[in-house]
């Protein structure tokens, strides 16, 4: 090698050089982590004052997470949750990534839908088609929705909005309904009950381009043709009823139309602290005629604004001391009502810091999404382990040589991390 160099006229020394302050990082890593002679068989990382330091990176970690979730800029609640909103944004973004246009939430497409999500749950199915025969196309027309062509996406068993809309995008078939240029709106439905033996919830999500096309006028005249156009022959006559047929819908005269139903929704909910109170809030849409807020067995009933607002208040103590998750539904005179999850409430700051771990809040940091939960949970794990690691390795390459204080001091350390990453 010192050859080699020589030849291509770079000094001996230069080599050891550049290499040296790595061989120095390479043998303080080693009398760091390994026992030698050199440390005494006593690795650094298991000194006192390391893992004094250490026990204080487990606290500051704890804390900085609890400060995130306090002070942090909480992204909207419930944003991984089944809802309308959700599962439509999310579709979007999909079809913005494929450069298509954004889908229009329809009420009709919303109200068939419901009915199909409503009529999987009642009769314990999950297919395209009912038991009884009935297709997709049934439930969209029986709502009242003309189109020229229609789509529908099913799923089940999930709890989480992204999760399925993952499972469509890495299917074919529902992906091609999502990214299909043809569609222009969109309907979701969501039913929750018992499924094949446990709590289920039933998504149904249904594509369609109206019949009634948007038209454009013109800054210009169109110029009009003066003389008479030619009767279109039988053979053309038939070419037009089978391209009626084949893009799923035929003609209508003006007294056939089907006026579409006006659909009751519970379209956002609020909560806000007013003293010792927690102040609920709904907006609707469509004949809400009263609209109640469940919290545990109890209930309040809201009280009309105006523009579809409604506002009740509830004592926050019972909400806290019932571990409560708060329920809006609507309810409409002609029998429609719709629901809304809007918040749970735990009797104090370790509940609401969520201990189980089943459902991480997410906060907007410097711009990016981040779970502080997610984040404290996978540290303590791998703190575990490496300390873990090194403690095995300590023991292991002098068994002859020990020292008690090192391993006693060392496992409180380990204890004491799992402890922290029990407790959540």
């Amino acid at each position: 090698m010192e050859y080699v160099l020589s030849i291509i006229g770079i000094p001996r020394y230069s080599l050891k050089r550049v290499i040296a302050p790595f061989g120095n990082f390479l043998l303080h890593l080693h009398d760091h982590v390994i026992p030698t002679s050199r440390n005494n068989y006593h690795p650094h990382i298991l000194g006192h004052r390391s893992l004094a330091l250490l026990s204080g990176l487990l606290i500051t970690v704890k804390i900085f997470t609890l400060s995130m979730l306090s002070v942090g800029p909480i992204l909207p609640a419930y944003s991984s949750a089944i809802t309308v909103e959700n599962i439509i944004s999310l579709t979007n973004q999909s079809r913005e990534d494929y450069k298509l246009g954004t889908l229009t939430e329809n009420s009709v497409l919303n109200a068939a839908a419901q009915s199909k999500a409503d009529d999987m749950l009642k009769n314990g199915y999950f297919s395209h088609n009912t038991p009884d025969g009935r297709t997709p196309w049934d439930f969209i027309t029986k709502a009242g929705y003309s189109y020229l062509s229609a789509g529908e996406n099913l799923a089940v068993n999930f709890t989480e909005a992204e999760n399925v809309e993952t499972a469509w995008m890495n299917s074919p078939g529902h992906k091609a309904n999502i990214v299909n240029k043809n569609f222009e709106e969109i309907g979701i439905g969501i039913a929750q009950g018992e499924y094949q033996g446990h709590t289920a919830i039933f998504v149904v999500q249904m594509f369609g381009t109206p019949v009634e096309q948007k038209v454009s006028i013109s800054e210009t005249p169109t110029k009009v043709q003066t003389t008479p156009a030619p009767l279109p022959t039988a053979t053309e006559k038939m070419a037009e009823v089978a391209s009626a047929k084949t893009v799923g819908f035929s003609a209508k005269t003006v007294a056939d139309e089907v006026v579409p139903p006006v659909v009751l929704k519970v379209e956002s909910g609020n909560t806000s602290v007013e003293g010792e109170n927690i102040k609920i809030s709904a907006t609707t849409s469509g004949p809400a005629a009263k609209v109640v807020a469940y919290f545990g067995k109890e209930a309040i009933m809201l009280s009309p604004k105006e523009n579809g607002l409604w506002e009740g208040s509830v004592a926050l103590k019972d909400l806290a001391e019932k571990n409560a998750s708060v329920r809006l539904r609507a309810f409409a005179m002609d029998g429609q009502s719709d629901q809304l999850q809007l918040a749970d409430f735990a009797a104090g700051t370790l509940a609401n810091y969520n201990l189980s771990g089943t459902t991480p809040t997410n906060i907007d940091f410097f711009g990016r999404v981040m779970s502080p939960k997610n984040f404290e949970y996978n540290f303590y794990l791998l703190f575990v382990a490496v300390m873990l690691a090194c403690l095995i390795l300590a023991i292991a390459v002098k068994r002859h040589i020990q020292h008690l204080s090192l391993i006693a001091n060392s496992s409180f350390v380990i204890i004491f991390a799992m402890l922290m990453w029990w407790a959540g």
